[in-house]
């Protein structure tokens, strides 16, 4: 499906931020395409370092909570952390355990597991850690919405302060204190941080109150991680914590991390944001989806690097296991789908895959929303119950997937989540109904279902040069709410087409644009780009342009430029993001 490109259009003096920050109006209209605004924002955006982030002071509950901890550290009381599954918690818990059994606490730490115990803290973990003789409780990543759970903790004398980064329910949990920068009545300047940025402060705050030297350069990495990895937006102090965390990596001193920079390739090599969500993020992720994320923390606590070493491997055969798992879940949900009647019609998709580990279904259900841009519901058996499907469900703009959900309340066992992913279990003789239901009440317009792709300004090639271009890719680390920069030039001839590469994935377009200025552009995506091509133009046109003749095929393109750098010499180069055929 071809998106809908839209122009950003953004009002902002650009005459006087260009002259203030030195930048080049168009690196100043990127910015402020992010959503910044004001000099103080732009100062942060540009100039920020670790300095400039936050005091943890700031946060609500966050000197109560660290004084309460101080008490105990003194009074010996033990003290179990509980964290969550995924990558932030599990990093959390990492900066929690380490920085508290650095600072003399006795302290150790559980993970819940994905299926025995689903996410957060309850009642089981609470009755475990009172049989162990633990005074205090502490979470990281969880524990705003665990009632129950907290008041099991209360009943038995127990301590609790739950640090966590998510949405606060109508109901209070009554822990002794909450640190949660999404209170009703927290002031705290920027909201889209992570569970282990939080834990981190907490640690930095803990160790000033003691007077100890925190080694900041050692935890940061987690932080940057778990930034990434949960989605935060890489703006104000999660962008500088992310930038810092690529910087640090390579000489990290966690020997945990560099057994997985090992085992993962990343070595002694540059890290990328990509590489933190694409390689190191799903590894981490891969215990607690598939075994325990335990053995996650357990990677990081590590001081042996044979130990750490046997860890890390398993880690990555995890996820290359899971990443199998995925890709035959896929192909066998796109088959079942695509062999249904009506299913062109259908809005929201539905779709049971036997054999599915219930962990995966949301990455499936993601794919499956990617694909055909459509809210995707991908369920599987529970392997905990014989009468329920587990589901998992991911969703689009303008449609919300919890509130929708909620309407279907009574054909479900139970739901949960947010606008674009929620999670849900349901009968097994409840499942067509469900189906037929959430289609029939799908309030999805026509153009919610068309994605949408974002240009951030229509910029001929020939503006390009190596100073603006190098000002551009500082503005890294990019990715959400900070995406990397994307233009459009119109009307440009494609005058020949190459393939290249070993493998042949690589597409050369040689375009010509109407002042008849030309350039080499490059693409990974040999096969959508040239059916494209082929679908508009016919095979004829496709032929020629194959072959270098004069042909017909002209294009807006949607672009972004690097630096290119062979045998000492830099140059622009330019990679296509998206093509139209231009009418």
């Amino acid at each position: 499906m071809h998106p809908k490109w839209i122009l950003r259009n953004r009002n902002l003096d650009y005459d006087r931020i260009t002259k203030k920050y030195n930048i080049d109006p168009l690196v100043a209209k990127v910015i402020r395409n992010r959503d910044i605004e004001t000099d103080e924002d732009f100062d942060m955006f540009l100039n920020g370092t670790v300095s400039s982030c936050h005091d943890p002071l700031l946060l609500c509950g966050m000197d109560e909570g660290t004084d309460l901890m101080l008490s105990k550290l003194r009074e010996g009381k033990k003290i179990r952390v509980i964290g969550d599954y995924d990558v932030d918690g599990v990093t959390a818990a990492f900066i929690l355990t380490k920085g508290l059994g650095a600072a003399g606490a006795d302290v150790n730490y559980r993970i819940p597991h994905r299926i025995i115990d689903g996410y957060g803290m309850n009642v089981r973990l609470i009755k475990e850690a009172f049989d162990d003789g633990v005074d205090t409780i502490i979470t990281c990543d969880n524990g705003i919405a665990a009632f129950d759970a907290v008041e099991e903790a209360k009943k038995l004398g127990m301590t609790v302060i739950v640090t966590d980064h998510h949405e606060p329910k109508e109901r209070r949990v009554m822990a002794d204190v909450v640190i949660d920068q999404k209170l009703e009545i927290s002031e705290y300047p920027y909201m889209d941080i992570c569970g282990a940025t939080i834990a981190f402060k907490f640690i930095k705050l803990l160790y000033r109150k003691l007077g100890l030297v925190l080694d900041e350069e050692l935890y940061i990495p987690f932080v940057g991680i778990a930034t990434v990895c949960d989605v935060m937006k890489l703006q104000d102090e999660s962008r500088i914590y992310v930038k810092e965390a690529m910087r640090l990596l390579p000489e990290t001193k966690n020997i945990g991390l560099q057994a997985l920079l090992r085992a993962t390739g990343r070595e002694g090599k540059k890290v990328s944001c990509s590489n933190l969500g694409f390689i190191i993020g799903p590894c981490i992720n891969s215990a607690g989806r598939l075994e325990s994320a335990e053995q996650s923390v357990e990677l990081f606590l590590s001081e042996d690097m044979d130990e750490a070493m046997k860890i890390a491997s398993h880690l990555v055969e995890l996820n290359e296991s899971r990443k199998g798992v995925c890709e035959e879940g896929m192909k066998n949900a796109i088959e079942m789908l695509e062999a249904g009647d009506g299913f062109e019609e259908e809005k929201v998709i539905v779709v049971y895959i036997p054999g599915l580990h219930e962990s995966l279904a949301g990455i499936v259900a993601a794919k499956l929303k990617e694909k055909y841009y459509r809210p995707a519901i991908v369920f599987t058996d529970s392997t905990t119950d014989d009468k329920i499907y587990k589901g998992s469900a991911r969703g689009i703009d303008g449609y919300n997937l919890a509130a929708e959900l909620e309407k279907l309340s009574s054909l479900l066992v139970k739901s949960g989540g947010h606008k674009k992913a929620a999670g849900l279990s349901i009968l097994k003789e409840n499942l067509e109904m469900f189906r037929i239901a959430i289609n029939e009440n799908a309030d999805i317009a026509e153009e919610d279902l068309v994605p949408k792709y974002i240009i951030d300004a229509k910029v001929p090639m020939s503006y390009f040069n190596l100073q603006n271009v190098e000002q551009l890719e500082s503005l890294e680390p990019c990715g959400e709410g900070n995406e990397s920069p994307v233009f459009a030039d119109a009307g440009l001839r494609v005058t020949r087409a190459e393939i290249k590469g070993k493998n042949r994935n690589c597409l050369w377009l040689f375009t010509e644009d109407r002042n008849g200025a030309r350039y080499r552009m490059l693409t990974f995506d040999v096969n959508g780009v040239l059916n494209d091509i082929k679908g508009w133009f016919g095979e004829p046109e496709y032929d020629k342009i194959l072959s270098g003749a004069a042909n017909s095929v002209v294009l807006n393109i949607a672009y972004h430029p690097e630096i290119n750098e062979y045998m000492g010499e830099k140059s622009v180069q330019f990679m296509i993001d998206s093509v139209q055929k231009c009418e």
